[in-house]
């Protein structure tokens, strides 16, 4: 609903990063392109005190979400210090961070079927470079009804980054989206819940998922309908190089997400996946540019709900 009013007001949907209404306000160089969609959304989740604080700090300079707090003014409380419980699931105990550090979320947002950085132009999900596309619902031709805006997923923790949910595991090499296949991802499965032994990721400080809901960073607020919910999150080298998140949550076999209409649907993590050894690379005309390919999702059911315009109505889903 936030979304949606914030659509009403501005004739588009938050961006993933570049938020447009962020950049008047900015007076450090382009820090305004790394704060997340969750940002511009806190005046819509009765936050709006919060966020006029936000605008002043931008305003004076000194800001970005990767930093803790603001390193030329002492006594200077950032708003991302702040948990936010719209932005949190009670069923997550990892997400409840110390006092004086970023906190967490447990909801990213769609950045579609064809794995892209968190820094790439576009997507085929509705989270894309605010400097780059604008999008509004009249531009998700599959339907509001058809199509994820976020979904939940686990917070990392520093106690418990073998696990799968809420933690990433290390493929290594480079495997952007021109080269990734979600079964790589999925055989560094092991037992009881955890990541074969040496597959997680190190982590270094907050760099966990979810641990920043005001960085767009895709490891912290992006998702993608690649892999099926509740399936191993993976990246290429450090957890903010390519990290391709997961739907995920602790309830039973699956995880919930909000479609672009506001409703809310629980997805089985057995879901129609489409063939999990496909590179979707392969089905771009331009490989350069996957996000113009306009065809159908490799990855069935669960990746025709994260792309916009893949010509998948109600009738394939």
């Amino acid at each position: 609903m936030a979304a949606q009013n914030f659509h009403d007001i501005n004739g588009r949907l938050p961006a993933r990063s570049a938020q447009h209404i962020l950049k008047k306000y900015n007076r450090d160089g382009n820090a305004f392109e790394r704060f997340s969609y969750m940002t511009v959304l806190l005046p819509h989740i009765e936050q709006n005190a919060m966020y006029q604080q936000f605008i002043s700090d931008l305003e004076d300079g000194n800001m970005q979400p990767r930093r803790a707090d603001d390193p030329h003014k002492t006594g200077v409380r950032r708003v991302w210090l702040n948990d936010i419980d719209a932005f949190l699931r009670p069923s997550d105990g990892a997400n409840k961070r110390p006092e004086n550090e970023r906190k967490a979320t447990n909801y990213r947002v769609n950045c579609g079927d064809i794995a892209t950085s968190w820094e790439w132009d576009e997507c085929r999900g509705v989270a894309s470079d605010g400097n780059k596309l604008n999008l509004n619902f009249a531009g998700i031709a599959d339907g509001a009804s058809n199509t994820i805006f976020a979904s939940e997923a686990c917070v990392g923790s520093t106690g418990a980054v073998n696990k799968i949910k809420g933690g990433v595991a290390l493929l290594g090499g480079s495997h952007g989206w021109v080269n990734f296949r979600p079964v790589n991802c999925a055989a560094v499965r092991g037992s009881n819940g955890e990541f074969v032994s040496g597959a997680n990721a190190p982590s270094s400080g907050d760099q966990m998922p979810g641990n920043r809901w005001a960085d767009c960073v895709g490891v912290y607020t992006l998702f993608y309908t690649t892999p099926p919910p509740n399936s191993p999150s993976c990246c290429a080298g450090g957890l903010e190089d390519w990290t391709i998140t997961s739907a995920s949550s602790y309830h039973s076999g699956g995880a919930n997400a909000v479609l672009c209409d506001g409703s809310v649907r629980f997805v089985s993590e057995t879901i129609d996946a489409g063939d999990q050894s496909k590179n979707a690379h392969d089905v771009c005309p331009n490989k350069s540019r996957p996000q113009d390919y306009a065809g159908k999702s490799v990855y069935g059911v669960w990746g025709a709900m994260g792309s916009k315009s893949g010509g998948e109505t109600d009738a394939t889903l």
